[in-house]
């Protein structure tokens, strides 16, 4: 997400997060996550959907795989990656996506439509629906259990993953407005991401409020209303929060955000927490002094520590194989 301040610290935040629906984590950067030697297959570059951008052209959607060098069908990971609606680069967390294929997974990095494609939130997650359907009509060849499908994002992935998870069986957001099972999952792992966009920076200070309550942002063009400010438009703010569509049929959620996270808000996904709490159940965890992953893009060395570690790394590979291993998808 687009950073909200010049300098990371304290000075950013305007209140601690609320804890008292989660657990906070004293995370140890050591050690670091490791399976040791084994191999994993790598395939890249498989397209999955074509699409038509803005002025005519067409481009085609891909994604890549990485999975144990083993013949034995495994569970599906779908990785969303991050980029504030901006950008999508499905190489990003490449050691994480490997550590997680290693454990016991098919992982696939996805690309998905944004902002600058002309796309809004519906297309981001219709793509995404593409792709799970793709990888499971294509499940022989990959070797995955289609039964036993997952996704996991980070920032505006992880609102994407949570949006795709929370909305399971609903026409609107369904590829083709088919609500088939080929486009759901049985988990959802929402690191750091975003929910209700007007408050994305209730946690830091004044400043930050006021610029995305009185100034433009592409978030107004990812809901599908270009130009409005967002406190303007709360029937779209409200349409794109995953907390919306929050019922007891969710899958699992696993919740993950850094106390000292200076881009998202750490409220962002405690409010998609209460929402499944209220309907049901879910997991949040926040790592104490973490910042919003790997953002040493902003001078801030070894930021990315705490969320490559063994123990939280050992929280979502525990999650998935929890979630995934014996699960069956409905007829």
């Amino acid at each position: 997400m687009a950073r909200l301040r010049g300098q990371a610290g304290p000075a950013d935040r305007r209140s601690p997060p609320d804890l008292a629906d989660s657990t906070l984590l004293d995370v140890d950067p050591e050690p670091q996550m490791s399976l040791g030697a084994v191999e994993v297959d790598i395939r890249n570059d498989i397209a999955y959907k074509t699409v038509e951008l803005p002025g005519g052209e067409s481009c085609e959607l891909k994604y890549d795989i990485v999975r144990p060098a083993t013949d034995e069908r495994l569970p599906l990971v779908v990785y969303l990656p991050g980029g504030a609606f901006l950008r999508c680069n499905k190489v990003m967390a490449f050691e994480l996506r490997r550590h997680v294929a290693k454990s016991g997974f098919v992982v696939a990095g996805v690309e998905y439509r944004i902002t600058p494609d002309g796309a809004t939130y519906h297309d981001t997650i219709h793509d995404v629906r593409a792709a799970l359907a793709h990888l499971r009509l294509h499940a022989d060849e990959f070797g995955i259990d289609p039964s036993a499908v997952a996704v996991w994002g980070e920032s505006a992935g992880g609102q994407v993953a949570a949006l795709t998870g929370a909305t399971n069986g609903l026409a609107e957001f369904a590829e083709g407005s088919d609500p088939s099972p080929l486009g759901q999952v049985q988990a959802v792992i929402d690191g750091f991401g975003s929910s209700e966009l007007s408050a994305i920076a209730d946690d830091f200070e004044e400043e930050a409020q006021l610029h995305y309550r009185h100034k433009p942002t592409h978030f107004s063009a990812y809901l599908g209303k270009p130009g409005a400010l967002l406190p303007d438009i709360p029937d779209a703010v409200r349409a794109a929060d995953p907390a919306t569509y929050a019922t007891a049929s969710a899958p699992p959620f696993l919740l993950l955000h850094g106390s000292a996270d200076v881009m998202v808000s750490p409220s962002q996904t405690q409010y998609v927490h209460q929402a499944l709490l209220a309907a049901g159940a879910d997991t949040r965890y926040v790592l104490n002094g973490a910042n919003h992953g790997d953002v040493a893009f902003l001078g801030l060395v070894g930021s990315g520590l705490p969320w490559s570690s063994a123990t939280t790394m050992g929280i979502i590979t525990e999650f998935l194989h929890r979630h995934l291993d014996h699960t069956d998808i409905a007829e």
